[in-house]
């Protein structure tokens, strides 16, 4: 209801604007209608140039009037019309009283139907029962608010008398209605609710379908006799003599016209049988009701796509109604009220949807959060209980007595762990159904769905503009990191497989960064000789060494100002580290043979495929470059875990290579594409690049088949190994990809559970003693995305807690420290220091022994 008052409000007061809308499609039907029937009772006499040249250009003698009205009357004529007021003074000098006093004796022998003098005042209609003028018509023409014509007004009341239409008044005296009010002309006018009737326009300044005679054709057959000729074209017919020359004229559908040119077209309709009618207010407005009721009850319960194929389908029907209704039944529907109604309602309903949909969302989400705080409970309860049990058999192993008692307690951690499984897996079901209602959810909102969606696309082509073509989202979110990241002055280590990207990100974080106006110098450490470390990084001054004939900028000092990419820096040897140590911590360096130390102003940007974490723990990378390095720490997932992007690199590396050999067209068979998404790609990109390059190359034909590929037998797509190639960030970027399901990340890596259960506690163990101990601060570290961190920190709680209990029945740090190496003896080696770490902080805060 409100949509509808709204659209009325708007149909009402819109302006000239709405107006010409509302009738658009009426206007254009007149003007393009090709077809319109013969009207033969209907004759019409104009001024034409000719007779102009005959009688002179302005207001004619009425006595040439006087003769025309009495030779047709003598050729029969029913009923003569005449575009000049009856018993009103002619013109100066146009022959005067005794002119007009023959026009008025020559209207005595034939009805004739005059018009009402323009000095008469313009009354609103007459009503009911007022008494009528018959043989006078008015020619008053009200243009709509956007300034043309479409209808006139059937009656006026300038006095005591009503004056009709003249088209009205001359086929009334013509189908012999006349006094009016009988049926037959009644029936001839469709009425509106403002006391008009629209005019049934057809052709230009006079309608088609009509006898037009020039005035200077009647006159000489008066003048020359010819009764046969008059009575030919007048017998029996409404003639309407058009005497006057043109003076204002109006806008219509078809063009500029005079008032009574108009009113020639509105008596044409009217002998035609013509039903055009406006459609009332009432039935307009029912209809639009109706329209807005069905979209929002479309909207607001079914499903979004079939809802928008609904409201699409009901205003196309209401556009054929208005066409057809048209055509078909002469009936004018408008435009605006019924379909702003429908527009304004699906509005509404839309907004209605999405705060309900908003709402439930935001309900399932907490619901989602709930049901992941409650898996990674029994998840830890699962794992502690794991790790009890194997504690408990350990320990039967060990006793040479008591054996009984320590059996039935494994049995009992057996059965609390069955219970303990059942009820996680309960968890996780009602976890997965949350998520595909929250997914579907979301997918049925539009809007809801359209800011992540918006936020894809831009990373996406913030990618492709950076040189990395990807639509792989564990990328895409790489990238939304480096993004935000390059604006800052903080390092950037990239981690990943050779072949995966490093150098295209490095680049990207150069151009992103407020130093892409600067240098960007991109180093292969391992391509550096040891002897010529010093100088190629940091150069050498003339003569300090033989061969040294001029001084030498190096690669730091190349970059001075903008960014230095270290690539492969895990490859450095240890005296080589604490070089680069020096000059990351005090971006100060002296050349090789110079006495004065150069200072640099760089942006540092590393890359390696080693686990330097790893090399941390193992001894083989220092810990203070590595927490130099490290200020935000990416991984570029291996290519295999992203098979959406082989299409997308093969397709284009295809075509670049194509382009290049001159061979455009070629293109890759499904086959070819089914064999690349199944390859594992050991070397990524890099591999995949001149795979297809030696395809291109050695093709036969432009599409590329499976064999023109070369690949190797097909091998399953292996697993990935849990050993020291697969640094924690890549089982963390895994983590995070799947909400830290434990079962799910192990699925992906190829693992078992308790597998990646090691790995996340001794990331946990790790963050906690950079945090501090501040668990929320940790579990944000590890989380990335503060929804995930309240589930995180549950999780490392259970960690935490289950270590300190384990250690609680000890009296000193070492023994405790000794016994957690047993009792987490799965965790790998590098987290051990971090597992001492948080035994000892326990120890020292402990209150010392009474």
């Amino acid at each position: 209801m409100g949509a509808t008052l709204v659209a009325a409000a708007i149909s009402l007061f819109g302006g000239a604007g709405i107006t010409a809308l509302d009738w658009s499609v009426y206007d254009r039907w007149l003007r393009g209608r090709v077809d319109v029937a013969d009207t033969p009772s209907l004759v019409i006499v104009a001024r034409d140039p000719a007779s102009e040249a005959r009688f002179g250009a302005g207001a004619w003698d009425r006595a040439v009037l006087a003769r025309v009205v009495a030779g047709l009357g003598r050729g029969g004529a029913a009923v003569v019309g005449l575009d000049v007021p009856l018993g009103t003074p002619s013109a100066p000098g146009r022959g005067g009283a005794s002119s007009d006093a023959l026009l008025v004796q020559a209207a005595q022998t034939v009805e004739v139907v005059s018009v009402m003098a323009p000095s008469a005042p313009r009354v609103p209609q007459a009503t009911p029962g007022t008494p009528v003028e018959p043989m006078l018509g008015h020619t008053l023409a009200e243009p709509d608010p956007d300034g043309v014509v479409r209808a006139v007004p059937l009656w006026l009341k300038p006095g005591e008398r009503a004056v009709p239409a003249f088209g009205l008044a001359f086929v009334a005296a013509l189908t012999g209605s006349v006094p009016f009010g009988q049926p037959d002309i009644e029936s001839r006018v469709a009425v509106a609710a403002r006391g008009r009737a629209l005019v049934d326009f057809t052709g230009g300044a006079l309608p088609r379908g009509v006898n037009v005679v020039p005035f200077l054709e009647v006159w000489t057959a008066i003048e020359q006799g010819h009764a046969d000729r008059l009575q030919a074209l007048a017998n029996e017919k409404a003639v309407l003599v058009l005497a006057e020359p043109a003076r204002a004229t109006v806008r219509t559908p078809v063009g500029e016209m005079s008032s009574i040119a108009i009113q020639a077209h509105f008596a044409r309709g009217l002998l035609a049988n013509s039903r055009l009618r406006e459609a009332s207010p009432v039935a307009t407005a029912a209809v639009a009701l109706v329209l807005a009721a069905l979209a929002a009850w479309l909207l607001l319960s079914a499903r979004w796509w079939l809802a928008l194929v609904g409201v699409v389908t009901l205003a196309a029907g209401y556009e054929v109604a208005l066409v057809f209704g048209l055509v078909k039944a002469g009936l004018v529907l408008p435009i605006v009220l019924p379909l702003g109604a429908l527009a304004l309602a699906s509005l509404g309903a839309l907004l209605t949807r999405h705060r309900a949909s908003g709402t439930r969302i935001r309900r399932l989400e907490d619901e989602n959060a709930q049901a992941r705080e409650a898996l990674m409970r029994h998840e830890s309860a699962v794992e502690d209980l794991e790790e009890d049990l194997d504690a408990a058999r350990a320990a039967v192993t060990r006793s040479t007595g008591a054996e009984r008692d320590l059996g039935c307690a494994a049995d009992a951690l057996r059965e609390q762990l069955a219970q303990a499984r059942r009820q996680e897996e309960a968890t996780r079901q009602r976890l997965e159904s949350l998520e595909r209602e929250l997914s579907g959810l979301r997918a049925a909102d539009p809007r809801a769905g359209a800011p992540t969606d918006a936020e894809q696309n831009a990373l996406r082509r913030a990618c492709e503009e950076a040189g990395v073509l990807t639509c792989d989202a564990a990328v895409l979110a790489v990238f939304r990191d480096l993004e935000r990241a390059a604006r800052s002055s903080l390092p950037i280590l990239i981690t990943g497989e050779p072949g995966t990207g490093k150098e295209l990100f490095a680049r990207a974080a150069h151009r992103l960064s407020a130093r892409a106006a600067r240098p960007f110098v991109a180093v292969n450490m391992a391509a550096v000789p040891a002897e010529l470390f010093e100088g190629e990084l940091f150069g050498h001054v003339k003569g300090a060494f033989t061969g040294a004939v001029a001084d030498r900028r190096g690669y730091f000092e190349q970059a001075d100002g903008g960014t230095i990419f270290l690539d492969e820096i895990g490859e450095l040897r240890a005296d080589q580290q604490s070089k680069l140590l020096r000059v990351l911590q005090e971006k100060v360096f002296h050349k090789v043979g110079a006495a004065r130390p150069t200072r640099v102003d760089v942006r540092v940007v590393a890359a390696s495929n080693r686990d330097l974490e790893r090399g941390v723990a193992e001894g083989w990378f220092r810990e203070d470059l590595w927490f130099r390095l490290k200020g935000l720490v990416l991984w570029l997932p291996p290519l295999r875990a992203r098979p959406d992007d082989v299409a997308l690199l093969a397709s284009r590396i295809a075509a670049d290579a194509a382009a290049e050999l001159g061979r455009p067209g070629v293109a890759l068979s499904e086959d070819a594409m089914a064999a690349l998404r199944s390859h594992a790609w050991p070397g990524n990109v890099r591999e995949l690049q001149n795979c297809l390059r030696q395809a291109v190359a050695l093709a036969a034909g432009p599409l590329l088949k499976r064999e023109d590929l070369r690949l190797p037998a097909l091998e399953r797509r292996g697993a990935v190994e849990p050993g020291a190639e697969t640094g924690d960030a890549a089982v963390l970027a895994s983590l995070r990809r799947h909400g830290f399901d434990m079962q799910a990340t192990a699925g992906e890596l190829g693992w078992d559970r308790s597998t990646v259960t090691q790995r996340l506690k001794g990331l946990g163990f790790r963050a906690l003693v950079e945090a501090g101990g501040d668990r929320a601060r940790a579990a944000l570290d590890l989380a990335g995305d503060p929804p995930l961190a309240r589930a995180v920190e549950l999780k490392l709680r259970e960690y935490h807690e289950h270590l300190l209990r384990s250690v609680a029945g000890f009296d000193t740090a070492e023994a405790a420290v000794a016994a957690s190496r047993r009792r987490f003896k799965n965790l790998p080696e590098r987290h051990f220091r971090s597992l001492e770490s948080l035994v000892r902080q326990h120890f020292d805060r402990r209150p010392p022994a009474a």
